[in-house]
């Protein structure tokens, strides 16, 4: 008995452990080949790509300047924690870029580990996400995928401590505290997880307090004001007001087409948790783990914040939607969900789609309609990972796997050349 006990044991260890290999396995090619197609290119093309400055575009020249010499001006709508790291690290603006890109790197395999995603080609497919690319620039991205991750594993593995080091810590990453707590709020609502969940929903409450006053602090050193990122919000234009339609962006074309389908999946994001919420009969039999309620309410409450104190303007909306594991967590969940759509099902979603896109103004003139057609075949895609048939499935994968690593290359270079994305 005790023999056939330490077999299973060692054999349920090698699987696992092979697991995990083809998983960091997975992710150092794909860090290869990403390094390998951005190295050619900038033989081939681009000279003066890796210059330092390049690296300091858009928020990261903020967070340099944060970095060497503190806190002052407008600046201060910039939260601490990745500045702090940087000076403490002493590291180049290479270095850092190296630095969180390792952050991400180990952050991304712990969380697919704890979400059981073995297959290779969703591991591609989560590698590929092209606004990925702010892991790789001295941005504070990979910063708060960790903190989220770790939010995500506690949930799903019922391990509150892991939960508030990850709220706490991703509070000093960036302001999304006013998103993360009412989306642990809506995940204990509808979990509905008894032992403790008073206790639990104070320590949600007194971490956020914590972490403001710990931002309020940093920031009073160096300016001897408390708080002066909430008004600083509001000199960046975030405060609440009525939305113009259509929706735009900083930037027109690619720029507001990526804000676009972030807006599409945010919106599906909150239409679906809001069905839970209400208790819809069409969801009534869904029983979505904690893991995913938390992501879905993190999508729809960020898209729902853009929409709201933007005043229609969804500028940094795909960052904040795809540069986070919510996003993995969301479509994974999509993905194993029985369903088996039919070509006629696939053609009404392509029309809902492309009618979608209205509301950002595809109608005003006929390239704008072709390119958000195009558009709308990619986000097709995602639907077609549930078609009836295996071949479409297989294909769909693939097909975006390619499309997602190619516009990866895309943005990242288009960010080194001093372009807006995200």
């Amino acid at each position: 008995m005790s023999t056939s006990y330490s077999l299973n044991l060692f054999f349920l260890a090698m699987r696992f452990d092979m697991n995990i290999q083809t998983l960091i396995k997975t992710t150092l090619f794909y860090a290869i080949l990403f390094v390998a197609s951005v190295v050619c290119i900038q033989r081939i093309w681009f000279v003066d790509l890796f210059e330092r400055d390049v690296f300091l575009n858009w928020d990261a020249g903020h967070y340099h300047t944060i970095k060497g010499e503190g806190y002052h001006g407008f600046r201060v709508a910039f939260f601490p924690l990745f500045p702090m790291i940087w000076r403490f690290l002493s590291l180049g603006t290479f270095g850092i870029s190296i630095f969180n890109a390792l952050v991400f790197f180990t952050s991304f395999v712990a969380l697919l580990r704890n979400l059981h995603i073995r297959r290779t080609e969703y591991v591609l497919l989560y590698l590929t996400v092209p606004c990925f690319i702010f892991f790789y620039l001295p941005f504070t991205e990979s910063l708060f995928f960790l903190c989220s991750t770790l939010i995500i594993v506690g949930l799903k593995n019922n391990k509150d401590h892991l939960v508030y080091m990850g709220l706490y810590v991703a509070i000093l990453c960036r302001p999304a505290f006013t998103v993360l707590i009412p989306a642990l709020f809506i995940t204990e609502f509808l979990q509905f997880r008894r032992d403790n969940l008073y206790f639990r929903l104070g320590a949600y409450t007194l971490i956020s307090l914590l972490g403001i006053l710990t931002v309020g602090w940093i920031q009073y050193l160096d300016t001897n004001e408390w708080f002066k990122f909430f008004s600083a919000q509001k000199e960046w234009g975030n405060h609440l007001q009525l939305p113009k339609l259509p929706f735009h962006s900083w930037a027109d074309g690619i720029v507001l087409r990526t804000d676009g389908v972030a807006l599409f999946i945010g919106v599906i994001a909150g239409a679906f948790l809001s069905a839970l919420l209400l208790k819809l009969k069409w969801v009534h039999n869904l029983r979505p783990t904690r893991e995913v309620i938390f992501s879905l309410a993190y999508l729809g409450g960020i898209t729902l914040s853009v929409i709201l104190f933007r005043g229609g303007s969804l500028f940094s909306l795909n960052r904040f939607v795809f540069a986070t594991p919510f996003i993995i967590v969301a479509i994974h969940y999509w993905i194993h969900q029985k369903i088996q759509f039919k070509a006629k099902h696939l053609t009404f979603i392509f029309g809902l789609v492309f009618l979608f896109w209205l509301l950002l103004g595809s109608y005003v003139h006929l390239q704008e309609i072709i390119k958000f057609g195009l558009l709308s075949i990619y986000v097709l895609l995602l639907f077609a990972l549930q078609s009836e048939k295996d071949s479409i499935n297989k294909y769909s994968i693939y097909v975006l796997i390619t499309i997602n690593f190619v516009f990866q290359i895309f943005f990242y270079l288009r960010v080194l050349n001093g372009e807006w994305i995200g």
